[in-house]
């Protein structure tokens, strides 16, 4: 059986002009985009969190919501506990996720000087201070014990893996192919090979899932927002064939939202094609539970071992790639 691992990262992205090189105002509460980038805005059509949470009880599947508590040394702790006491009560996973970029904010004291936007460019010692700032937040705020990390945008190297095993996680979901930034101290083809989870400075380091486009025959992630119904189907079917020990998929806490209206009325505007295509996507697992077995990275049932090959990825047609392109324009206009 493939164990599924859904993975959302959960962070908040303020709207204002040049940020995070300009810091927000000392008053400036963040109140609009925590609305949006965390509950997905307001009214019925909000999709933010409480939505992904409701849809995947329905579909009786596990997440695990990778949060960025960063943002919460500079506009408070009260936001980042909601969201998180929101994911534990849905019987959701919570794992850390980190965006430096918020260290240009002059309220987030205590912490390490801004030295760019991935913590790869950060030394060891200053990621390993991060990673333990991260997981005191996320107490704080009522998560229970962290398993899993996620380095923001994908910018993790060899450090990130030791300074997570100095602060006794075991478990990380850095390592994307598709984006030169991650992991540029690993070598080149042993990223590109990577399909499963393999060890990796004392760390189990599960990658991001993939496929081969067709055309262009290029590397695409199994994210919601990037690949269609018939691009997830085909990748986990090629799983299941394979005999896959697990497959990655990510997605954000605000997806399917039109985050680029955030400045405009405080009611949420939806990208229904997708919100849908994740509901699609959600059935599909539920139906095929005997193949496919949604995981928390905490679950002794999600353990996996090193078989020291990784399976060849998955190849799409020029069809499917066509078809995606249609979805994607008409998801810009519905």
């Amino acid at each position: 059986m493939v164990k599924v691992f859904i993975t959302v990262d959960t962070e908040v992205w303020p709207s204002l002009p040049g940020w995070p090189h300009t810091p927000l105002p000392a008053d400036h509460d963040g109140s609009r985009a925590i609305e949006w980038y965390l509950n997905g805005g307001r009214g019925g059509a909000a999709r933010g969190v409480p939505y992904q949470l409701e849809v995947l009880a329905g579909a009786g599947l596990k997440a695990t919501y990778f949060v960025d508590p960063m943002f919460s040394f500079a506009l408070g702790l009260e936001p980042l506990r909601d969201v998180v006491s929101s994911i534990v009560g849905a019987g959701q996973e919570v794992g850390l996720h980190l965006h430096p970029e918020w260290l240009t904010d002059p309220r987030c004291k205590g912490l390490p000087p801004f030295a760019g936007p991935l913590l790869n460019g950060y030394c060891e010692a200053d990621q390993s201070a991060l990673i333990r700032a991260g997981l005191d937040r996320l107490a704080a705020a009522g998560a229970p014990p962290i398993s899993v990390f996620r380095a923001g945008s994908w910018g993790a190297n060899r450090a990130t893996l030791r300074a997570l095993r100095y602060n006794g996680i075991y478990y990380d979901s850095s390592l994307n192919a598709r984006f030169p930034a991650s992991f540029p101290d690993v070598d080149g083809a042993v990223r590109d090979a990577a399909t499963q989870p393999f060890p990796l400075e004392g760390v189990s380091e599960f990658p991001m899932t993939s496929f081969t486009d067709r055309p262009p025959s290029g590397r695409r992630p199994l994210h919601v927002c990037a690949a269609s119904l018939a691009e997830f189907r085909l990748v986990l079917e090629h799983a299941a064939a394979w005999d896959w020990q697990a497959v990655v998929i990510a997605m954000h806490s605000f997806e399917f939202v039109r985050v680029n209206r955030i400045e405009g009325s405080g009611v949420a505007a939806p990208q229904r094609l997708l919100a849908r295509r994740f509901e699609q996507i959600c059935a599909f697992l539920s139906q095929n539970r005997s193949r496919f077995q949604t995981c928390h990275f905490r679950d002794e049932s999600a353990r996996v071992t090193d078989r020291g090959t990784h399976p060849p990825l998955p190849r799409s047609s020029r069809a499917r790639t066509a078809m995606r392109h249609v979805e994607q324009i008409i998801s810009r206009l519905v």
